[in-house]
Order: C-alpha cells, then structure tokens, then sequence
C-alpha cells in the first residue's frame, strides 16, 4: 500500500492568485517548453525550436526568434538583457534581448540537454545525450569570455543529463542530474573530475529536476520521472523523502512541474499540476506538505502544464501548457 504524505492546508501563507490575462499561441500542434519573463517581455520556448517574446502587460506577441535548427531543450534568463537556449542541434546561445540576435554561441559535438551559466557569467556548463559511440554523456565546460571549452567530464553519469544548476553564491559549485538516477554535486576550482565531487545522491530512479535552496543554497531537492520527490543535504544526506507525490490526497496531483525557493520569505515551495490543467503549491517543511494555494479557473489551463514562471517579489506568475495557452496570474495582496 503506497504511503499518504501528510499534507495540511494552510491558505495563508500564499495570497490567492487571479488570473490576469490568457491566450492562446497559436502554435497549432507545437506546445510551450518553457516560460520566463525580465521587465519587459513574457518569454516562452516551443517545441517548433522557436524563441517568442510577448509583451508582459497584454501577452501581445512582440518578437519571434528563430532560435534553433532542432528542439530547444532549455531556456534560462541570466539577466534582463541576456537569454540563454540550448538545443539538441549541438549549440548553447546567448542571445542579446535589446536586439534579439545571438551575440554567442557555444558548440558541442554531441546534442546538449541541460545547461547553465555561473552566477557571475565566467563560465557556461552544458550536459549532453548519452552517446554509445563514446559510452558516455558528457558535461563540457566554456569560458564565457570567449566561448571556448575549458574542460570535459564525462564519467559522472551513464545516461542522459536532465538538468544542470550552478549554485547562486559560489562560482565553481553546480549539480548535474541524469536519466541514471543520479543527482551529482560538484566544485570544479580545480577541473579533476574524481576530486571535484562533492557528494552523489541515488535517487533510485531517473532524475527530471534538481535545484538548490535554503538561504545559502546549501540544502538540495530532487524530482524524478516516477514523481518521487526528497531534499538532501550538499554533501548527500537524506533530510526527507517524501516518497511519490501522487500520493498526495487533498488535491488531484498527476505530476510535479518544479519546485521555488522565495529568498524574501526563506520559504521553499513545491509546484505540481494535474492532467486537466489544475496547478497547486505547497509549502514545503521537513516530512510534511502545507497545500497553500491553487490557479484552477475556466479561463486557465485545460491540459499539463509544462512550465512555471514564479516573481516572488511581485507575486505574479506564468504557466505555459500543453493546450498552447499562455497565463499571467497575479497575487492578490
């Protein structure tokens, strides 16, 4: 018999949010990846490898950008000028929003999965596919200044990379996790990949997403494909497994979409969605779950959502899906 989680609802931590604003994209059969925004643009990724910018006020479409040859596999927002996508076309670009060209791109030999760039942008970190050429997937290393490799790991996982997080306050420090079931912790002041680890976690299952959290980012979650959901120390100890989050009971739970940590509040959160296009949050504590608030309106979502934009100082939120629609939330404070 499958373990409930305790869960308790508390709706006042969370204002409730409203939804502002929702379109359709119009993308025919293509559907959102991911959703971003800066001070100007909303910002979404699609799987027809095209990057769109929408007016953050209306969602009236501004800009398209041809960004890739093959799927996107990531988008990120470094800053409000620069984004950053990555494909499975072998290329990481930087891409300049005052003038929505690419002033950087970082190539590969092999198609890339995962990525991110250090918080002080000196360095860019990609993962790739698993190659049975090589028997290996590999993490590759650019110096940001000048976009040339500055070292290659390719021990550390046996499988595809799923995600890659540099940590917010520490330039050498990132964690990489796979379709192997592992969640690696890393500090590459020196390239040696034996000596750079930190700690490796087995989650038991393959890894969708990981992150960092905790005021100083010292603590870390992980999320898997089979929606299984624990938080661990960095150097690799289990604080809390919380087992299959489809266990939860007091709402409809079909999937995890990621997981938010507000450094005003120093509150971590857990976002997760149904198939009929319903998004919960809960308030993440050590072995129980506070179910704080719920986007489930006529206008909204009909299908999975696949990704979620979250500006905790604001409180304002967007959700992209797979019914092609767009939504701008805002809280009610």
């Amino acid at each position: 018999m499958a373990a409930t989680i305790d869960v308790q609802v508390c709706t006042d931590i969370l204002p409730p949010f409203q939804l502002i604003k929702g379109i359709d994209l119009g993308y025919n059969d293509n559907y959102v990846f991911d959703v971003t925004a800066n001070s100007q643009y909303a910002i979404t990724s699609a799987s027809d490898n095209f990057v769109r910018l929408y007016d953050l006020n209306t969602l009236q479409l501004s800009h398209t950008i041809a960004a890739h040859k093959e799927r996107i596999s990531k988008m990120k927002l470094k800053s409000d000028q620069y984004l950053f996508t990555v494909s499975e076309d072998f290329t990481l670009k930087r891409w300049d929003l005052r003038t929505n060209n690419a002033v950087q791109v970082f190539k590969y030999d092999k198609p890339l999965t995962a990525f991110d760039v250090n918080f002080n942008d000196s360095m860019a970190i990609v993962g790739t596919e698993f190659s049975t050429n090589s028997q290996s997937a590999d993490l590759a290393f650019y110096d940001t200044r000048n976009a040339s490799i500055l070292h290659v790991f390719n021990e550390s996982h046996g499988d595809d990379i799923t995600e890659i997080q540099c940590h917010p306050l520490l330039p050498a420090q990132f964690i990489s996790c796979s379709t192997d079931g592992i969640l690696n912790n890393y500090d590459v002041t020196e390239f040696d990949e034996e000596e750079a680890m930190i700690s490796a976690i087995n989650s038991g299952s393959s890894v969708n997403k990981a992150g960092y959290f905790g005021p100083n980012a010292e603590y870390l979650y992980c999320l898997t494909h089979i929606e299984t959901f624990s938080l661990h120390t960095s150097e690799g100890d289990v604080i809390c497994d919380f087992g299959d989050i489809r266990n939860i009971k007091t709402t409809e739970v079909d999937y995890a979409i990621d997981c938010s940590y507000d450094p005003i509040t120093q509150r971590f959160y857990l976002t997760t969605g149904s198939n009929s296009g319903t998004v919960d949050f809960f308030h993440v504590n050590i072995g129980q779950l506070q179910h704080c608030q719920q986007l489930k309106v006529n206008c909204g979502h009909t299908d999975i959502v696949r990704s979620l934009y979250w500006n905790h100082p604001t409180q304002s939120i967007l959700t992209g899906g797979e019914d092609g629609r767009l939504c701008a939330w805002q809280g009610q404070i």
